[in-house]
């Protein structure tokens, strides 16, 4: 079964494709296959998550991260501990 990952910024544009592209190369080079989208941190509803992981680069409401673990995307804007935050992602994407 295929993973689905939110990226969710802000405007759900500029930022999240920025990491969609580090992401989707970081996992090809894996042999991981995921369904990515982007969305804008006001269209998150909770009941609504269709989501094995969100990877966010602004905060996330208290009630999306009680049903789907968010994982911090700032590492991949800034590059200060990139490798950390792709150790994670593997495991995350590795164990559901």
């Amino acid at each position: 079964m295929m993973k689905r990952v939110y990226l969710v910024c802000g405007t759900g544009i500029a930022t999240s494709s920025m990491l969609r592209a580090k992401i989707e190369d970081f996992l090809d080079d894996h042999g991981i296959r995921v369904t990515i989208t982007q969305h804008r941190v006001a269209e998150l509803n909770a009941k609504r998550i269709d989501a094995d992981l969100i990877v966010a680069t602004t905060i996330i409401p208290p009630d999306i991260k009680e049903v789907v673990t968010v994982l911090d995307g700032i590492p991949l804007i800034t590059g200060i501990g990139q490798d950390k935050f792709f150790q994670e992602l593997l495991r995350l994407l590795q164990e559901r």
